[in-house]
């Protein structure tokens, strides 16, 4: 009885989703939008393996890198197709240990990164092996590029042409629009990624070694913080709700209430997370690589749909 209800409830929310709503999906082979309910409704083979998607402000335009050539591509979703590329974005992957011989690069190669600035539109990359940081307008055309940081994990564009960069092992830094510093703190140990939660102005921090999660104002005055989280390395801010899902290296999942940095978890599913993102409507949607599936969760942790069998996920991305 409780297999037939849990069916029945499993139905009733795929059926709530929107009918506009997209998922798109790059793997190692290309590009797909899947439907909210699942289903596959494009693929795009023109693309090796696309990584770190970021949506404009309209979430029309797709910005992503394809990780073959490390060229940053410009995807229109409504007609399904590349407005333009940037080539040499970004610099191919070292494996093995890191150029200041510091730490071994686990797994596999750590990845440039970009995020998406909502007030212009620029996009700005954290080039980790060209040891840069770039910014691009929203036509592809170069404003700058940084040589100032060593190694940048990840960085996070906040609306209004500043940024926060995870520029080396122990260093976060705020950024003006020419890349010109305004801000440094230390005390991180590789914070391999940054979330913006605008309606609070705060940047969300994935501090990988010191196995926390914590949010910093633009002063870097510490807001909230959850700790005991072993390797976190992906992040999701669903400002709305006030929860912020961090993605683990080997654990799985794990959801933050940000106010009471109250923390549970992990989700059903251990293992490494490739990508995540939130939905309108506040559902998470998770790229697990090792299972060669998505999963879409209730804002409850629920899991209400998965789609398997998608091999050598990279990045995921919900409209």
């Amino acid at each position: 009885m409780n297999i037939v209800k849990r069916g029945i409830l499993l139905l009733i929310a795929a059926s709530a989703f929107t009918a506009h709503a997209a998922v798109w999906v790059g793997h190692e082979g290309g590009l797909r939008e899947y439907s909210a309910a699942g289903e596959l409704v494009r693929e795009y083979t023109g693309y090796r393996r696309p990584i770190s998607f970021a949506f404009d402000a309209e979430r029309r335009r797709l910005w992503f890198l394809d990780s073959y050539d490390y060229k940053l591509v410009c995807f229109d979703v409504d007609a399904g197709n590349e407005v333009f590329a940037v080539a040499g974005a970004a610099h191919a992957p070292e494996v093995g240990t890191s150029k200041l011989n510091v730490y071994v690069l686990e797994k596999r190669p750590f990845e440039p990164s970009l995020s998406v600035d909502v007030g212009d539109g620029s996009v700005w990359v954290a080039d980790f092996y060209g040891h840069e940081v770039a910014r691009y307008d929203a036509s592809g055309g170069e404003i700058f590029r940084s040589a100032a940081f060593h190694e940048p994990f990840a960085v996070a564009a906040l609306g209004d042409c500043n940024a926060w960069v995870a520029g080396g092992i122990r260093t976060l830094s705020l950024v003006g629009p020419a890349c010109e510093s305004k801000y440094n703190m230390s005390g991180v140990n590789e914070a391999r990624a940054l979330a913006y939660d605008a309606s609070r102005d705060l940047v969300w921090v994935a501090d990988y070694r010191n196995n926390r999660v914590f949010a910093i104002n633009r002063e870097g005055r510490l807001k909230h913080k959850g700790t005991n989280v072993e390797l976190p390395d992906k992040l999701a801010v669903d400002s709305a709700r006030g929860l912020v899902w961090v993605g683990t290296t080997y654990a799985g999942v794990f959801k933050i209430s940000a106010d009471q940095e109250k923390i549970s978890g992990p989700l059903a599913e251990a293992g490494g997370v490739a990508a995540l993102d939130i939905d309108a409507e506040g559902r998470l949607w998770v790229a697990y690589d090792e299972e060669e599936e998505i999963v879409c969760y209730s804002p409850g942790g629920e899991a209400l749909l998965t789609i398997k069998r998608v091999k050598g996920l990279t990045s995921l991305a919900v409209e």
